[in-house]
Formats: structure tokens, sequence, C-alpha cells
């Protein structure tokens, strides 16, 4: 009935093995007050008690909903999509608040379906209705139809958007599945990072990610602020990108009991790249002005990462944000990445010219695919 044994949670990031669920049974018979071919007893709130799961997990004469045994929201049982059994790759996506993490996410998703699908012999498909109705209701229709900013998340629990990436075998006559995927992104508001008792609250996921990408507001950065002061509009100053990241390695350790490097890869990518480009903070030669050169290839080119990612780091020095480095030396990987999710800045902070003209938005994902080999590198 359910494709493996053991998956990963995209609720909670956590493995469960399939008897380690709630469930609920749809066993209905027209006519019949049986609730259960066997007349198992339900639990007051209507799920199978965990003595009867295993053989109810035999049985083809219901559906079984299955939901996750460690999270749910407000009492609410969160329902594990059929998609969601197989191979998740959880990425937890950080933001501090105003770094643009909601246009991020809005923009990332159009581009799977619009660039990388098509470059990358891949397809996107939401696991549930839910994932669908919160894309299309409050990131792609105020984007994409409207041309306004998408609102920035509330404080506290967040629903993840969670999809499934079909890798296809180009080379076979049936152009099989050669891999599939469940992505589960949660978009968490910016507040919850400013404390470090409400960032363990509403973040434990972090520390179960196959990957972690980090957005960081470069209009934040003090050398950077000085230097726009009186140029553009700046964002009030919100947490020290410092202090997120110490939040997220106290997160994961902790929760993780580790004393030795953090084996998540962290990818920490500087959004707003257009507004640093239209003030000539980046070179005139800047790789971070001009997309990259993996949808082209359709691999991810490891030239070009390498690139950019220098490019990073020097800037950092030159701002003099040494720590930040220091820093990141408690993980195994780590990489930068400059991106722009709208291209443009908006007027007022919420006003777009027209769509989007995104750069690089893909690339730390692409990054996190490659180091575990679901896409090539060349």
């Amino acid at each position: 009935m359910f494709n493996s044994d053991k998956f990963i949670c995209p609720y909670c990031y956590e493995q469960h093995g399939q008897k380690d669920c709630v469930y609920t049974c749809s066993y209905n018979i027209p006519g019949s007050t049986k609730t259960c071919k066997f007349d198992f007893p339900k639990n007051a709130d209507g799920t199978i008690p965990i003595k009867y799961i295993g053989k109810c997990l035999k049985c083809d004469n219901a559906n079984l909903s299955r939901f996750c045994p460690s999270k749910s929201q407000n009492g609410r049982l969160l329902e594990i999509p059929e998609r969601a059994c197989g191979n998740t790759f959880s990425i937890a996506l950080i933001g501090a608040k105003q770094s643009g993490k909601s246009n991020y996410i809005a923009v990332l998703i159009n581009e799977i379906k619009k660039k990388m699908a098509r470059n990358m012999d891949c397809s996107l498909i939401f696991c549930n209705q839910q994932t669908n109705d919160m894309y299309q209701t409050s990131y792609y229709k105020p984007l994409y139809e409207y041309s306004t900013t998408v609102k920035g998340t509330d404080s506290g629990d967040t629903f993840p958007l969670i999809y499934s990436i079909d890798f296809f075998d180009t080379k076979s006559k049936s152009y099989r599945i050669k891999n599939s995927i469940t992505l589960s992104l949660y978009d968490t508001a910016g507040e919850n990072l400013d404390q470090e008792n409400t960032m363990l609250q509403n973040n434990q996921y972090i520390a179960n990610a196959n990957g972690i990408i980090v957005l960081l507001d470069p209009l934040q950065l003090p050398t950077v602020r000085e230097k726009l002061n009186g140029k553009v509009e700046l964002p009030e100053k919100n947490s020290d990108t410092t202090d997120i990241l110490q939040r997220v390695i106290t997160i994961i350790r902790e929760r993780k009991k580790i004393k030795g490097c953090i084996d998540i890869p962290i990818a920490l990518a500087f959004t707003k790249m257009d507004v640093l480009a239209r003030n000539d903070v980046l070179p005139e030669d800047s790789n971070l002005r001009k997309q990259s050169e993996h949808i082209s290839n359709g691999a991810f080119v490891k030239s070009d990462f390498e690139n950019t990612n220098e490019e990073i780091e020097a800037l950092l020095e030159n701002f003099l944000e040494d720590y930040i480095m220091q820093l990141l030396k408690e993980f195994s990987k780590h990489a930068f990445f400059g991106v722009s999710a709208l291209g443009e800045n908006p007027v007022n902070g919420v006003q777009l010219s027209g769509q989007p003209n995104p750069i690089r938005v893909l690339d730390p994902l692409l990054w996190l695919l490659s180091l575990n080999k679901y896409i090539k590198t060349i």
C-alpha cells in the first residue's frame, strides 16, 4: 500500500517506520454500521489503536490515511501524502525578516517548473492539494498575476510546501523515472529567528534537514548600508547575520547531540543582487550580474559555482564580515551564492513593473542536489 517501510516525514523531517505513524480508516459499506472489517475499536479521536496498525496496513478493504506522529498544528493531524513516503529531500529554508524569503520561494518553484524541468529532464508535482492551493493563492498569483510582492509569513507554525521531483532517464525508450525525491519547503516567519527560544520552538525541523539554505539580506551588512545610504531605501535593521547562524548551529547541536563538524550542507545565499549591481557595489565584470551556466548546460557547472563562491567570499572580506567565515567552519560543507528573486527594487516595497526577472535563484538548490548526485556535475 505504501512506498517503503522507512521514510522521512515532510513535516518534522524525522525518519519514521510505517507502523510509527497515526492512521485513520475509510472503511464504509452502505447500509452497514461496521467501521472496520475486523471490528477493531477506534480511539476516541477516530484514529486506529497502535496494536491494530500492523494488521490494518495489510487490509485491502479500505484506504488508510497516514499522519505525522511527531507534529500537529493547533491539534490538527498533519496527513502525509502518498508520494512523500519515498525519498524525501528536505530543505530548511531560513531567512530573516525582509530578506525576501517568501518572494524567493514563489520564484524558486516557478523556476523549477519553467527552466529546471525542461533543461534537466525532470518534473515538479505537488503532493497534496493544500500545497497547490497555498502556492497559487499566496505566492504565484500576487507575484505573477498582480505584480506585487508576496506577503511575509506570519510568525508561528506554518505548513510546508510539499512537492515531488521526478528525474527521467532520457536514454530509455520508455522515458522511465530513474529517481524521485520529495521536496519539502517551510516558509518560516523571519520573526521566528529573532529570539533563540522562539527559533527553538518553531524551527525544530532544521536539525533533521538534508540541506539548509539561509537567505541573507546584504542590506543588513553595516558596510553595505553605509555605501548605499541615501542611494536606496534601506530596510530597518533586523537580526544580525551572525546571530542567525549561531542560532542555527545551536538548534542542530542541541537536537542532534553532536560536538564535531555539522554534516548538513549549508548554502548562504545573499539576496537582492540586483540592488548591489545597480549601485556598483558589484564589479562590472561580476558573475553575479548574469545568469548561471547550470540551466543552459543541463547540469551543475563546477567552474561557475566556484567563481561565484569565491566572489562572495571576497565581498565578505571587503565588508569586514570575517566572523561569518569563522562560523561556517562549524559545517563540513558550505557555499556562498548571490541571487535576485525579483530583478528589481519594488516601489514602496510592494509594486513591481512586471513579472519577476530572477537571477541565479536555482543555484543553491542545484548545489544541494548535485552533492546528493540527483543531478550531474560537469
